[in-house]
């Protein structure tokens, strides 16, 4: 209807899915290969880490969202995916988007997320992966994006402080509490329920000889 040439239209047709826009006969050509990612090294279960911290379903497809550019990088190199990432503007702030459309990436995500028992992120209650998995992979990712560390000042003399606070689910956490403990050779930690921007949450706290024993360990 507008006049421009085939070439053309399958110029302003890539732009298009590289911004995320879903393309329902780009959709249903011929898939590549699926994607077997192996969850049980490190970094596999960091990937896999990543999509459970990020990824939320959206049609037949999924987004991968976060503020760093890095993670969407991630997943896109790990899982061959073909969509490139995009800049999201809005008022809460700057954020990464990946739209996952293609048939092939999306079986590829979602037989890796369904194998571990994944559920979406805004579910109350999320587990900790199923399977064979390399647990200490999986918490750093669940870590760098579900967590904050600063100093705080602790005991009677108010001495400064560092702590490592991680946010999630109860029973994410009672497991992630446990695969910590054993990794670290520390006592599971105590969980507690706190207060957040967007209501109520779970959260483990180290602080002092316990952030730094868990951080060297991750």
């Amino acid at each position: 209807m507008l006049g421009i040439s085939p070439s053309m239209a399958r110029v302003v047709a890539r732009k298009f899915r590289q911004a995320g826009v879903p393309d329902p006969q780009y959709r249903k050509r011929k898939p590549g290969p699926v994607k077997i990612l192996n969850t049980a090294t490190d970094v596999g279960a960091y990937v896999l880490g990543v999509l459970w911290g990020t990824a939320s379903p959206s049609g037949e497809g999924y987004w991968v969202r976060h503020r760093d550019r890095w993670y969407v990088d991630v997943v896109r190199e790990h899982l061959g995916v073909t969509a490139c990432g995009h800049e999201s503007y809005s008022r809460t702030g700057n954020q990464w988007r990946l739209k996952i459309i293609r048939a092939a990436d999306v079986v590829t995500v979602r037989s890796l997320l369904e194998h571990h028992g994944w559920t979406p992120r805004k579910t109350p209650e999320r587990s900790y992966p199923s399977g064979n998995i390399d647990d200490r992979g999986f918490v750093r990712a669940w870590v760098e994006l579900h967590s904050s560390a600063d100093v705080a000042r602790t005991g009677r003399k108010r001495m400064l402080t560092p702590r490592l606070r991680v946010y999630g689910s109860q029973p994410l956490l009672d497991e992630l509490n446990q695969v910590v403990a054993a990794g670290v050779g520390l006592p599971p930690r105590k969980l507690q329920r706190v207060a957040t921007g967007t209501g109520e949450t779970w959260c483990l706290y180290y602080t002092g000889g316990s952030f730094r024993a868990v951080v060297d360990w991750l």
